[in-house]
């Protein structure tokens, strides 16, 4: 590879602008090469190869400036003569960079979202700002969907999301938006990150701060019906020390309300209805601290710790009742059943990581090692009181579930970069994970209606615990011919799992899987605004303790859910196509054909409870009406789709983002256990969701937003799900010169959001109506503060101490050394997700 790109960047009036950032970016804005202007200016960018470029030029003091540059075969070497920086308005004691985020940032393996600017969101958790993410869905009970499909895999700043406990799920609910930068889509990831979770991966990125001196922001906000955030963000960065801190804390009250109807078919088929109203609450506190150590330019070393606590709760009070033929409406009642709840608990959990990074002599060769440990404890209590009237017996229930568990995880990881020609680089690494989980309950029944005794509850008593290692390599090639880049990979893994369980007899399994996993990336750029790629990936998912532990879980009268131990991992194929524009305007469309077939998928399948022999070996009673809710294997799956996403600049005061996504699911149903194939058949149907966000910047530093959603009918399990729909909206203002901010919201303005299932079996249909709480007001303020640098004051864009403050950070720096990215296909990948699992510094990542 040979030509190179050259120039001289001056103010407004003529004079050298020193140690700005020159950075060579290609169509889909990868970067491509970059420079540091020297004292008189000028910079040089070499070797470049032939293709279509844009200069981004970014200095303290200047608006970013953006040029187009063709290189061609006829003229390598472009010479651009003096580039003129215009200086943005500032004060004597305060530098002010304009140059924003995008909202949406497209890179060959991932698309990124800047999630800071979403107002909507303001007060609010983690979940709601996934919900608002074009592709991501969120269902009624916070679990997380992408292009329609379950399983995904979420990290927290690169690292496995267990070090927030075991719930996932409540933890997303209880971690404030506050503290969230950035969500990161992974449709279709290489062999370099784990290949556990079928659909993809949604990296969440927190806020940190790398500029020099003393920096930091504080967050408080209050919602309806007592809701409270409060996020605190600091960061120090001073010669060769970065330490960093960010505490949140976030307290949720909310409340589900859940109608199940149902009605057996036959001649004489009895009906069912249950009403549950769920008051709930989400809370915790999140605290992170770390510091990076530069030793020296080629060395560094990051040490990370967190220390989390979160409460989840629920009172649920629930009426159920059975009728005979023909219903409720005008049949005469068999039973009637009311169930009070409640149940508290909630983990604290520790992680701690470690990471070193070590840069070689050698132009872009380097090796990651990192090593990360978690440890979480949870105590809850859970509460049953039960009142049966049968045909005028009336009998009084109680009982009580106390338990404990945790988990404990390390992990460790190493990868390494040498680029071996000038176009092509090789990656290789290798990762091992422990896992360990274990919980246990001491569970009590006794009659309230008369003198008994408290007695062990057989039917509720468990003793797990679970171990699982997973041990992996991976190498990756990339290389670039001309206007062609393609990396190839493979990655291997061997997972073994074994748990034990009391429920109540004993229960040994044991499994374990040795399996490669592929994966090709091609992407081809067509002119300077237009990029094309194509990727293929083979992925898995291996369930969760959830899934297998065979608890009883009976707060919902009318269905008893359960975990199945003999579930066996998911395997799937995913092919994905990419198109992509861009134009200097501020213009970005992204569209994508998709397809995927999983094998051993699984699937929760609900089945009555009538004392067959799989109802006995599981240890359940044959009460009336009631059902059996367990996740199975079934034969396959198939998913295909159409998905568009655009960031649209109306005009400079007037932008938004738009997506849409059409899909196929089809569920293909092989052999079942006896008792399950009546109630499941092959079935098929499209589905879509659409999401639009747009910005409105009004006079006097206000802004105003509004969040728009829509989701089609679509087939699910056993039935289909009805459609929903919402508007969030939020008004912004910015106070004392951009140092706070002000957010006033409302999520589902309208209250039109819902959550109905209809199921469609050959012996009974039924439809599940769960209203939650989804029109919620909040009031958010954030206040920024901190210095540019440490003991420079009197900053300016074109004074002396401007550009010697800014000679002095940039020292620091090196001349970037991306020359080895330039031929990688995927921007930014070397330096995340190590070995398929992790980033550096905990995710924490320097100079951000």
């Amino acid at each position: 590879m040979s030509g190179s790109v050259s120039g001289k960047l001056t103010d407004g009036s003529g004079a050298p602008v020193a140690y700005a950032n020159v950075t060579l970016l290609r169509a889909d804005s990868s970067v491509a090469n970059g420079d540091l202007s020297k004292d008189d200016g000028s910079f040089r960018i070499s070797p470049v190869g032939e293709g279509s470029y844009t200069i981004r030029i970014e200095s303290i003091g200047f608006t970013s400036k953006y040029v187009a540059v063709p290189v061609t075969a006829a003229k390598p070497d472009v010479k651009m003569g003096a580039i003129k920086l215009t200086a943005v308005a500032t004060e004597l004691n305060a530098v002010n960079v304009t140059a924003e985020k995008k909202v949406m940032e497209l890179k060959v393996d991932k698309k990124v979202f800047n999630v800071e600017k979403n107002t909507t969101t303001a007060g609010g958790s983690a979940t709601d700002v996934l919900q608002n993410v074009p592709a991501i869905s969120v269902d009624m009970d916070g679990n997380v969907s992408l292009r329609g499909k379950g399983n995904v895999t979420v990290l927290i700043d690169g690292k496995p999301a267990t070090m927030m406990g075991t719930d996932i799920t409540s933890a997303l609910q209880s971690l404030p938006a506050s503290s969230i930068e950035s969500v990161e889509v992974i449709t279709n990831p290489s062999a370099k990150y784990d290949a556990q979770g079928t659909t993809g991966i949604i990296n969440i990125i927190t806020k940190k701060d790398g500029r020099l001196g003393i920096n930091g922001n504080v967050t408080v906000g209050a919602g309806t019906r007592d809701k409270y955030n409060a996020n605190l963000g600091l960061n120090v960065r001073k010669g060769k020390w970065n330490t960093f801190l960010n505490s949140s804390f976030r307290q949720n009250n909310t409340f589900n309300n859940v109608t199940t109807d149902r009605q057996d078919t036959g001649l004489h088929g009895d009906s069912y209805y249950t009403y549950e109203h769920v008051p709930r609450l989400f809370g915790g506190f999140f605290n992170t601290l770390g510091t990076t150590y530069d030793l020296d330019k080629n060395n560094s070393f990051t040490l990370t710790g967190n220390v989390n606590t979160m409460q989840w709760g629920f009172r649920d009070n629930s009426d159920y009742y059975v009728y005979d033929e023909p219903g409720r409406e005008g049949g005469s009642m068999k039973m009637y059943r009311n169930r009070y709840s409640e149940g508290l608990g909630g983990p604290l959990s520790f992680s701690g990581a470690l990471d070193y990074k070590h840069k070689f002599k050698k132009k872009g060769e380097e090796m990651n090692i990192d090593a990360t440990y978690a440890s979480s404890t949870i105590q809850r209590s859970q509460i049953y009181d039960t009142k049966l009237d049968t045909n005028g017996k009336i009998l009084g229930i109680r009982s009580e579930a106390p338990g404990r568990g945790g988990n404990n995880s390390f992990n460790a990881w190493a990868d390494y970069v040498n680029p071996i020609t000038e176009t092509g680089k090789l990656g290789a690494g290798m990762k091992s994970q422990f896992y360990e989980f274990y919980s246990s309950n001491d569970p009590l029944i006794w009659n309230t209606d008369s003198a008994d005794i408290k007695r062990i509850d057989y039917t509720q008593l468990t003793k797990y615990n679970y171990k699982q290692q997973i041990h992996a390599a991976y190498v990756n090639w990339s290389d670039q011919k001309g206007k062609l880049a393609y990396q190839l990979g493979l990655r291997i893994e061997d997972a073994q799992y074994n748990g034990t369980g009391e429920v109540p007899t004993k229960q040994t399994f044991k499994n374990s899987f040795l399996n490669l996993f592929p994966s090709a990336f091609v992407s081809y750029q067509l002119t300077q605004e237009h990029s094309v790629y194509l990727n293929y990936s083979r992925r898995t998912n291996r369930p969760g303790f959830f899934q297998m532990m065979p608890f009883k879980d009976l707060s919902n009268p009318g269905t008893v859910s359960m975990g199945n131990p003999d579930i066996l991992p998911e395997f799937i194929d995913n092919i994905e196509a990419n198109y992509s524009y861009s134009d200097d305007k501020g213009n970005t469309l992204i569209f994508s054909a998709y397809f995927a077939n999983t094998s051993n998928l699984s699937e929760r399948i609900l089945k009555p409870i009538t004392g067959d022999a799989l109802d006995v070996d599981l240890g359940l009673q044959n009460e009336v009406g009631q059902l059996l809710s367990r996740p199975m294997n079934i034969a396959s799956g198939v998913t295909y789709g159409l998905e568009g996403t655009a960031k649209l600049q109306f005009t400079k005061i007037w932008d938004a983002t738009l997506s849409a996504n059409l899909f196929n699911n089809q569920l293909n149903i092989g052999e079942l256990p006896d008792g399950y194939s009546a109630y499941i058949s092959n079935t098929s149907g499209y589905g879509w969701f659409s999401k639009v966000n747009t910005s409105i910047k009004l006079p006097a530093n206000f802004s105003l937003q509004f969040n728009g959603n829509y989701e089609s009918p679509k087939v699910i399990t056993q039935g289909r799900q009805r459609e929903s729909y919402w508007l969030d909206v939020a008004l912004r203002k910015n106070l004392w010169k951009n140092k706070a901010t002000l957010i006033v919201n409302c999520s589902d303005v309208f209250k039109t959001r819902q959550f109905i299932n209809n199921y469609n079996t050959p012996l009974y249909t039924q439809t599940i109506d769960r209203v939650k709480e989804t029109r919620i007001g909040n009031l958010t303020f954030t206040y920024r503060f901190g210095k540019q640098d440490m003991g420079n004051k009197g900053m300016g864009p074109g004074g002396d101490k401007g550009r010697g403050a800014k000679r002095a950070e940039s020292r620091k720096a090196e001349k970037p050394t991306e020359q080895d990215r330039a031929n990688n296909l995927k921007q930014n990948d070397d330096s995340d997700n190590g070995g398929g699992g992790g980033g550096n510094g905990g995710g924490q990542r320097r100079g951000q």
